[in-house]
């Protein structure tokens, strides 16, 4: 098991260490899902684009017939009552 401390840079940008990236078969245009949990940082590989996944939601909200204007709504609504 590869371990290392890595600095974040003012962006909030990190650089998974080479043996990791190695060890877990990350490559450049990977993508990782991220979490917070306990305060740790969990990270694991995906192999689904998210513009893939947005799209199967765009089909499923086309089905039920949800605009754009009320699913912006939704997202306002939601947004507002986690201030």
């Amino acid at each position: 098991m590869a371990e290392a401390v890595v600095k974040v840079t003012s962006k909030g940008q990190l650089t998974l260490p080479a043996g990791i990236r190695d060890d877990l078969n990350i490559s450049e245009d990977d993508y990782l899902y991220v979490t917070e949990a306990g305060g740790l940082i969990l990270m694991k590989r995906i192999g689904v684009d998210p513009k893939e996944i947005l799209n199967v939601f765009q089909r499923a909200a086309k089905e039920i017939g949800l605009t754009r204007r009320e699913l912006n709504r939704a997202i306002q609504e939601i947004r507002r009552t986690k201030r």
